[in-house]
């Protein structure tokens, strides 16, 4: 809860303080999703720790990265989107970021943001981080 409360939105939470709370919690995390946002002029790139897809935190895991690349997204624009680390929140995050997903929206502007709206936003699941 923030220490000011917005007076137009009694209920706003900031983004960063959710954030804070879950890389506190996931501090003892050993395995981590990392994510590159190609863009024309290079890219934008990010991990996350996460937690075990057996710990009943996993959840938490797989939406924070959603919602972190979503909003590195919009910041920075990107005409593809690549990820790294454990085989399921990497195909979790594929499909919410294809058409049908939760953020097919981002996957659809993205072309046009970019300039290239004939170029699909393409997501994929790398072997290696620096892949």
């Amino acid at each position: 809860k923030p220490k000011i409360e917005a007076p137009l939105d009694p209920g706003f939470r900031p983004l960063v303080l959710g954030k804070r709370s879950y890389l506190e919690a996931a501090k003892e995390c050993t395995e981590k999703v990392e994510w590159a946002l190609v863009r024309a002029d290079g890219c934008a790139r990010y991990s996350l720790p996460v937690f075990d897809e057996k710990s009943k935190d996993y959840r938490a895991s797989a939406y924070l990265a959603c919602i972190l690349i979503q909003e590195m997204i919009w910041q920075r624009s990107a005409s593809e989107l690549k990820l790294f680390g454990p085989a399921k929140i990497c195909k979790q995050i594929k499909a919410a970021y294809s058409v049908g997903g939760a953020y097919e929206f981002e996957a659809m502007s993205m072309p046009n943001v970019c300039g290239t709206p004939d170029k699909p936003f393409v997501v994929t699941i790398v072997e290696s981080a620096s892949d």
